[in-house]
């Protein structure tokens, strides 16, 4: 479908090609049908690079969780007090392992007994401690289910301790075991000697002449009393020793971990706990990176990636393709005067605004270069002091011009001497002969003088780059902007370059640069890397978009690592 006397717009990625105005509104059932929004697009799935480089961009992270957590592990083992062990082996011998005969006899559990209170009392009195729990935790005690072996194990802060501790719990263990078996014994032996008193007695009451029977009878059932005890006493004399060291305490040996361990335990938790918070970050984190999603954010390309200088930095250098020709920023300069290039193909003097979300991301020293870029190429251009609030341009080329009139007092002028007229032509922009620019000029010629704007214009002192400063007058910059004397001072400008750049506010600080982005081809937009939140960079070109500014692209600058880098590698090894 199509409309008398004009064509639908374009799609705004070709509309850069097109030299159709984009402030013609004569078919609004074509731009409804452009405002319908575009197909979600599926988010895809994170690549194993892109997660690499992801924690290539937060190294800085992962290197500060390294550090602390290496620092902290050896920090503990400094300060940590050290402990050393000794081991101990005793043999227990079981009743039933060291007689034929049964025996009632049985063992204690040999664990809780090298714990029991009769133990500690002894091993401290051994050790010379007044309160034996001061030592009780400083000993374990496991059983070989095997072989029945019970290991003694003791700790202290010196090998030396460590071995005592563990010899004085293996001797009062095996003494303990000792003794509990003796006490058995000694019972025995007073019940032999009970019943043996009570046989002699009965004895003593029997007569030769005339024998008792139930006397005889008493006495037959002592005496195979006292034979069983003898026998089970005699059994657990046979089974002596129950315990008895059989490997006497190790020296002490320093237990826990060694430097080199928790040094690596540090590393390997330091990098784990980095690239986690390094992962957790780049999620929340906002700010534009180089990416394969970055054109989504303004749907338009990337146009250029400015590498960081640290000339640049230090203020050392402000026009790079002059001052340092061979560098990689003088590189991505050229890099981002050919995609414009490209883009402005089919356009004969061309205005563009350059622009930045917020102030401080080098939108004025893009500007700059870029001039002197398309200058370098023998174009004439004017680059034009736009920003009526912080005026840098004219520092950035060494140019004095204070109180030098410029494009505010030419505005003012020409506001003045014009009167309102609505021709309805277009602004010349997208017109590739400048027809409606020629003849917009004709008609405030004879008013405002053919040579007004060139008689403002300053050399640069670089071949074919002349600067409009930004004048005197510089109240009201929004108003001056949207009245009827900036199309005309356009106009001129259209007639006297093969290319205008205009160095223009941030646009989320004041709306000039909106006011000018309508009126011109397209906007440059310039974003920091890892500075420059997206959710700014989208609301920037929402806000040029809203009053029919074409935005181009996108330049990144202070970029880490950029493609120039190689070829400023390559060059300079030439």
């Amino acid at each position: 479908m199509s409309c008398s006397g004009s064509e639908p717009e374009p799609d705004r990625r070709d509309r850069r090609h097109s030299t159709w105005s984009h402030r013609d509104t004569r078919c609004p059932l074509v731009i409804v049908s452009l405002c319908l929004p575009p197909p979600a697009e599926s988010e895809s799935p994170v690549t194993f690079q892109q997660l690499l480089r992801t924690l290539w961009n937060r190294k800085l992270t992962i290197l500060v969780c390294v550090v602390v957590a290496v620092g902290a592990a050896l920090g503990y083992s400094k300060f940590a007090s050290p402990t050393y062990q000794s081991s101990a082996l005793v043999q227990i011998n079981s009743p039933a392992q060291t007689g034929g005969t049964t025996s009632t006899f049985t063992l204690p559990d040999p664990v809780q007994e090298l714990s029991s209170t009769s133990v500690q009392v002894a091993a401290a009195k051994a050790l010379g401690v007044a309160n034996p729990a001061d030592v009780a935790s400083q000993v374990t005690g496991t059983v070989d289910p095997t072989t029945g072996t019970l290991t003694v194990t003791g700790t202290g802060s010196t090998p030396q301790e460590a071995v005592a501790v563990t010899d004085a719990y293996a001797d009062a263990f095996v003494n303990q075991m000792q003794a509990l078996a003796q006490d058995q014994i000694n019972k025995y032996t007073a019940a032999l000697d009970q019943n043996n008193l009570k046989i002699a007695g009965l004895q003593a009451q029997e007569t030769s002449n005339s024998p008792n029977p139930l006397l005889t009878a008493q006495i037959t059932a002592l005496t195979q009393t006292n034979s069983t005890l003898e026998a089970e006493q005699s059994a657990i004399q046979i089974g002596m020793p129950y315990a008895q060291i059989q490997v006497a305490a190790t020296p002490g040996t320093l237990t826990g971990l060694s430097k080199s361990k928790l040094a690596a335990i540090g590393l390997l938790a330091g990098l784990l706990v980095g690239c986690g918070i390094a992962l957790v970050r780049e999620e929340f984190d906002d700010r534009v990176r180089i990416s394969p999603d970055i054109e989504s954010v303004i749907d338009g390309p990337v146009l250029g990636e400015l590498p960081q200088d640290s000339d640049v930095k230090r203020g050392d250098v402000t026009i790079a393709l002059v001052q340092a020709p061979q560098s990689s920023l003088a590189e991505a300069l050229r890099d981002l005067r050919t995609s414009l290039r490209v883009l402005l193909v089919d356009q004969q003097s061309p205005i563009l605004v350059v622009t930045s979300p917020e102030a401080g991301d080098g939108k004025t020293f893009v500007t700059a270069n870029l001039a002197t870029s398309w200058a370098l190429t023998g174009s004439r251009v004017i680059v034009v002091s736009a920003d009526f609030r912080r005026p840098r341009l004219e520092q950035a080329f060494g140019i004095n011009a204070t109180g030098s009139p410029g494009l505010s007092d030419l505005i003012k002028a020409n506001w003045k001497q014009a009167e309102p007229e609505d021709d309805g032509l277009d602004t010349g922009r997208g017109d590739p002969q400048g027809e409606a620019a020629e003849q917009r000029h004709a008609r405030h010629s004879s008013m405002f003088g053919e040579t007004a704007v060139s008689t403002y214009l300053l050399e640069t002192g670089i071949d074919g780059l002349q600067l409009l400063p930004v004048g005197v007058h510089l109240d009201n910059p929004s108003e001056l902007f949207d009245s009827p004397g900036m199309q005309p001072v356009l106009d001129q400008l259209h007639l006297l370059a093969d290319i205008i750049l205009l160095d223009t506010p941030p646009v989320l600080g004041a709306p000039d640069t909106a006011i000018l982005g309508s009126l011109t081809f397209g906007a440059v937009v310039v974003a920091t890397e890892g500075k420059t939140d997206r959710s700014d960079l989208e609301r920037t070109a929402n806000r040029l978009e809203s009053t029919g500014c074409n935005v181009l692209g996108l330049v990144l600058n202070h970029v880490r690592h950029s493609a120039s880098d190689g070829y400023a590698s390559y060059y300079n090894q030439r």
